[in-house]
């Protein structure tokens, strides 16, 4: 038995410093232990398919692709789950189609990983998908979705905006959050129209979007939301103004000075500064308290 063999053995080691130990020993080895790594990927203890996926994917040889696709049917969730992370990081297209379909997966972990590798591929083709896991009833796999729409830029954009309109709050509010984050002044119109949303997470998030973006023309809707009966949204208002900039803005910012909520007030306090130290006006705002 090989060096190699052994430290494969080893991955199905009951202590997890040896299993770890000899994982980082195989990457050291580079090229020589792919083989014997792919091999393992047929073994029955699945701790050892699972860490010789991990050491595959750090080692990101687009030899290993094939059989790590494989593994993204394996029984397994783990064993999935790993394999999605691990074409992630090797970034090979033809991991591209079976990521996509593992972004259903039944066990939401490997939906997440599916989602996030997604998201590193940046592809215009995973988009579909990518916008459908904003849908996912876990917020862990929405927040991957997120994250992923944005790494994936402007081919996500459309479809965010359409996705404003979905029937389910959660996809609303992430495809905001998606939006925001792109600054891309296109979602504005959609983004406004969303400030009048029933769901209260929804109108923040769409204020919050709008602010990040900075569209000065933005600015009447956003100062509607400064009597919303959320405070939340009302307090998420007065920074998206400061954030925008707009000196018309100022009034309305001073009236909210009185806003029952301590937070809101000190938010629209601040705003006003923001924008008075902007254009280096001569006056300062009036005091919050």
């Amino acid at each position: 038995m090989t060096d190699i063999d052994k430290l494969v053995r080893s991955l199905g080691s009951s202590r997890w410093e040896a299993r770890r130990a000899a994982s980082e020993a195989l990457v050291s080895m580079g090229s020589p232990a792919i083989t014997p790594l792919i091999e393992a990927l047929t073994d029955k203890n699945p701790d050892v398919r699972w860490a010789a996926i991990r050491a595959l994917g750090r080692l990101g040889d687009d030899t290993a692709v094939k059989p790590i696709i494989k593994a993204l049917t394996d029984e397994d969730s783990g064993v999935r789950k790993t394999a999605a992370e691990a074409l992630g990081k090797i970034g090979d297209a033809k991991g591209l189609a079976p990521l996509v379909e593992a972004a259903d997966d039944p066990d939401w972990t490997v939906r997440q990983a599916a989602v996030e590798a997604l998201g590193r591929m940046a592809s215009a083709r995973a988009v579909d998908a990518i916008v459908k896991a904003l849908r996912d009833g876990y917020s862990d796999v929405r927040q991957a979705a997120v994250t992923a729409a944005v790494q994936t830029g402007k081919p996500a954009v459309l479809p965010l905006i359409r996705a404003l309109a979905d029937d389910n709050p959660d996809t609303r509010r992430c495809a905001a959050e998606a939006l925001g984050h792109m600054k891309d002044a296109r979602g504005v119109p959609a983004l406004t129209h969303r400030l009048g949303d029933e769901n209260a997470t929804v109108r923040q998030a769409a204020v919050e979007a709008i602010g990040m973006i900075g569209d000065e023309s933005a600015t009447g809707p956003l100062v509607t939301k400064l009597n919303d009966e959320s405070s939340s949204v009302r307090w998420a208002a007065a920074r998206a103004l400061g954030d925008v900039g707009n000196l018309d803005a100022i009034g309305p910012l001073t009236v909210t000075f009185k806003d029952p909520n301590s937070g809101v007030r000190w938010a629209a306090y601040k705003a006003a500064d923001s924008i008075c130290r902007r254009f280096n006006t001569q006056e300062e705002p009036p005091k919050a308290y």
